[in-house]
């Protein structure tokens, strides 16, 4: 049975929070390229936020489903089961596309029950390095179980690839890599002959106030260099529980002036290449869009050498893998007085951006998966 690509066919993407942050900015990407495709998207998601408001703005439909929360709560969780089945019955889209660990339970039980095919992309698996042990083992039976009701999984770095595989080898087949990818905005990079290095080296840091982030560490290492007579500032962009609690870290270590917070930004594009450096502290990650942000606005990476981290930055050519957190303080004083490598690493990473990084790259790939799917599920009616 052939597929027509005359009408627009729907697809539901189904993600936990709306609010701002990696998952959500890889949603909006495929949600506002997927029409040029010939499918029409759906979003459904557990509060109104960042995510929802470019959806609307967009014409795109959207579904609040207030039982859809983070935590694991097993009455909210049955009701948002019941509540994502009413919506795919009604809007009878031929895939659900499910993203974030709790979203991706749900989506792939409601799906499931009404026989549409179902994809989850991990977005660095919730049993990955670092978490709690017991947890761990927990999450993995959890998405071991929820695999069997999953189409394809899609991770979006070799390096998650490899760990689903050891944690989930029953479903391999089933895992595919497709990094993330995001729109280039050529309007917003780095020029380094206009705008070269000055006597302050100015770091910015775009993360959230919350696990796995170690924003605190980064105040530390800030203190540590302004006390051996560094010309430093560090911008924190962004938002989240232990934000206040940073502030007061900041405060505590006599920062002043030198730690900036912006709080949550929605022209991260535009502040980008204002700075001489992008920092990145993690105890664990999937393959954050932060550093392509930074990669595409033509400043180094200074970032955690973890989870698919190095699948993008490459070490001493696009910036510096840091092993620990004191790394932060040894490259950042080999930077001082150096800036032809500075500027050269900023460029190294906007060439390499450019060349894997471009939406357009992760679009093709996404596709060909979607529609392998729908052959598939044809080829056994």
């Amino acid at each position: 049975m052939e597929i027509s690509n005359n009408t627009p066919r729907k697809i539901a993407y189904i993600i936990t929070l709306s609010d701002l942050g990696g998952a959500q900015s890889h949603v909006y990407e495929v949600i506002r390229n997927i029409g040029e495709y010939g499918y029409a998207p759906i979003l459904i998601t557990g509060a109104e936020g960042w995510l929802t408001e470019r959806a609307t703005s967009r014409g795109i439909i959207c579904h609040i489903v207030s039982d859809l929360v983070r935590p694991i709560a097993p009455i909210h969780d049955f009701k948002a089961v019941r509540e994502v089945k009413r919506i795919l019955q009604e809007e009878q889209p031929v895939l659900v596309h499910c993203h974030s660990s709790k979203a991706g339970i749900i989506g792939r039980i409601a799906a499931h029950s009404c026989n549409i095919p179902a994809i989850f992309t991990a977005h660095g698996w919730a049993f990955t390095d670092g978490v709690n042990p017991i947890k761990r083992r927990l999450y993995a039976w959890i998405e071991n179980m929820a695999a069997y009701l999953t189409d394809r999984i899609i991770c979006v770095s070799e390096y998650d690839r490899n760990l689903g595989i050891k944690y989930l080898p029953h479903h391999k087949e089933k895992m595919v890599t497709i990094h993330n990818c995001i729109l280039d905005m050529p309007q917003f990079v780095r020029d380094w002959n206009k705008h070269p290095v000055g006597d302050v080296l100015n770091i910015i840091v775009v993360a959230r106030f919350s696990t796995p982030k170690k924003n605190k560490e980064i105040l530390r290492c800030l203190r540590n260099m302004l006390d051996i007579g560094l010309k430093i500032t560090v911008t924190f962009v962004g938002d989240g529980p232990q934000w206040e609690q940073a502030k007061a870290e900041a405060k505590k270590l006599h920062l002043g002036g030198k730690a900036i917070f912006l709080g949550p930004r929605t022209d991260v594009a535009e502040l980008l290449p204002k700075y001489d450096m992008f920092l990145l502290l993690s105890n664990w990650e999937g393959f954050p869009i932060s550093i392509l942000e930074a990669m595409r606005a033509g400043i180094p990476i200074l970032a955690s050498d973890v989870g698919g981290v190095k699948e993008a930055v490459r070490h001493r050519e696009t910036g510096f893998l840091l092993e620990n957190d004191s790394d932060i303080e040894k490259y950042i004083q080999q930077c001082f007085g150096n800036d032809s490598e500075i500027k050269e690493m900023g460029k190294n990473g906007r060439l390499r951006f450019i060349r894997y990084f471009k939406d357009e790259n992760m679009m093709l790939q996404v596709v060909t998966c979607y529609r392998r799917i729908e052959s598939s599920r044809c080829c056994h009616i």
